[in-house]
């Protein structure tokens, strides 16, 4: 534990993480990639097992086993979209991942300076964003892992790009408890016209407990996160989420997210069949906001 922790103290400086800003842009960098942890409330930072856990924490590739691929749509306010396609690899030792995420929002209504009944025109706002991944095992409880992300965005003709790196660490006291640590989205400011903004950047703690061995075909996992954002109101958040698999045939998700403008409670559900897993994920909206669904077909190979 000493050596995680001395790792990320010295490579992560926080002070440097939690600089005071005026304001965050690229926020679409923050939409998990995955229906599992959408439905477990994204308490992910301690969960592996899927391709989609490094967007929380790179290190997470280290959990997992074997080569897996899924792929995620996500629809809300009736015409925006997130399409993510992951990918986990590698030998036991070095893992390595890749993740590809496209967004749109359509119809947005152009207006005047000055208010009018009907909008201008309409215009489009597309992004996209591109990370490599890796993990490596450090001793036999502890992994550390990286990711290199490339971020581009474009609203009506203007657009910004970015580079940015995520941190992460687990450490695995035993076979059911896994603890992790991440600093996500460290980089260059993206600047639209002659303005720039920070990356949304978030330091993240999580814990999770699995209630089952490895010989069993039913079990509960539950996790739980905290989250220390700069972005939106930079308040606090915790995460909280649970999944339940029985005869490694159906899975039930739900999860709780605490001190979000605009979501709490999280459920999805998945089925197994064989090495194929299809999961979906409702995140309801406070304040008349459109819910979320979220699909993906994950395979193992």
């Amino acid at each position: 534990m000493r050596k995680l922790i001395l790792y990320m103290a010295i490579l992560f400086l926080p002070s440097k993480l939690f600089a005071q800003s005026a304001e965050t842009s690229f926020e679409f960098m923050l939409i998990g990639s995955s229906s599992r942890s959408a439905a477990m409330a994204e308490a992910f930072t301690a969960v592996g097992g899927d391709a989609g856990s490094p967007f929380y924490n790179p290190a997470t590739l280290g959990l997992g086993k074997g080569t897996e691929f899924s792929f995620m749509h996500l629809s809300y306010l009736n015409d925006v979209t997130q399409e993510a396609f992951n990918l986990r690899a590698g030998p036991s030792g070095y893992r390595s991942g890749l993740g590809i995420y496209y967004g749109t929002t359509g119809d947005i209504e152009r207006r005047a300076d000055n208010p009018t009944d009907e909008p201008l025109g309409t215009f489009d706002e597309h992004n996209f964003t591109a990370s490599y991944m890796w993990a490596i095992p450090v001793g036999d409880k502890i992994t550390i892992g990286n990711a290199i992300k490339w971020a581009y965005q474009k609203i009506d003709i203007d657009d910004a790009s970015a580079l940015a790196l995520d941190f992460g660490g687990t450490y695995s006291p035993n076979a059911n408890i896994t603890l992790g640590a991440s600093f996500r989205n460290l980089g260059t400011k993206p600047k639209f016209i002659e303005q720039s903004f920070d990356l949304p950047r978030e330091f993240r703690v999580g814990a999770a407990y699995e209630f089952r061995d490895q010989t069993s075909l039913s079990g509960l996992l539950t996790a739980a996160d905290l989250v220390l954002p700069q972005w939106g109101d930079k308040e606090i958040k915790i995460n909280l989420g649970g999944e339940y698999l029985y005869q490694n045939l159906v899975v039930i998700r739900s999860g709780y997210g605490a001190g979000y403008e605009s979501k709490g409670f999280a459920a999805g559900a998945g089925i197994i069949y064989q090495n194929y897993f299809f999961d979906y994920a409702f995140t309801p909206a406070k304040h008349n906001l459109s819910d979320m669904h979220r699909f993906t077909l994950r395979v193992k190979l």
